[in-house]
């Protein structure tokens, strides 16, 4: 059984989005593949198997510190500082369903200015920074292209984001 995040809705195990409200349900760790190292690679399938490369087998994947993210709204002139330790949700309050993004725009009239209640996220996976579209009714243009929903894109220092009709100029430190 998997619960929204969200909205608390129960769904059965594989169920890929909420009924009620669209939230992606899988584990973020879940979502990605790795590759098949070529040691793993089976010989039945007719794969040479190599000498090991010692360099490889010594690489191990070291650890990526989450940059600190300044967020600089258009209107209302305001910056919002972020640091990526976890995924941070944006979008408007709403009680009732049970919704509390980390970035809240209800206070800079979110909902005159297009945004949804869950809008976007944030995410800072394998030390690139992420910015992937919630299903938004208005949609997230970064750098003036629209964003496929549930496709996360990478986002950088010096970018341009548009969530609804909010322009913000996004700022990454390292």
């Amino acid at each position: 059984m998997i619960i929204c995040p969200f909205c608390q809705t129960p769904h059965v195990d594989n169920t890929l989005f909420c009924d009620e409200c669209g939230t992606y349900l899988l584990d973020e760790e879940t979502r990605d593949t790795f590759p098949l190292l070529e040691e793993d690679t089976p010989e039945i399938l007719g794969a040479q198997k190599n000498t090991p490369n010692t360099e490889k087998a010594s690489a191990k994947p070291h650890a990526h510190i989450p940059p600190t993210v300044i967020l600089s709204l258009d209107t209302p002139k305001k910056q919002l500082e972020i640091t990526l330790e976890k995924t941070i949700y944006l979008g408007r309050l709403d009680p009732t369903a049970n919704i509390y993004p980390e970035i809240d725009f209800t206070d800079i009239n979110g909902l005159e200015q297009g945004i949804s209640r869950q809008h976007a996220r944030l995410l800072f996976k394998e030390g690139q920074l992420y910015i992937e579209d919630l299903g938004s009714i208005n949609g997230t243009v970064l750098n003036g292209h629209r964003l496929m929903a549930y496709l996360p894109e990478p986002l950088n220092d010096g970018d341009s984001l548009v969530l609804g009709r909010l322009k913000i100029a996004v700022s990454v430190v390292p």
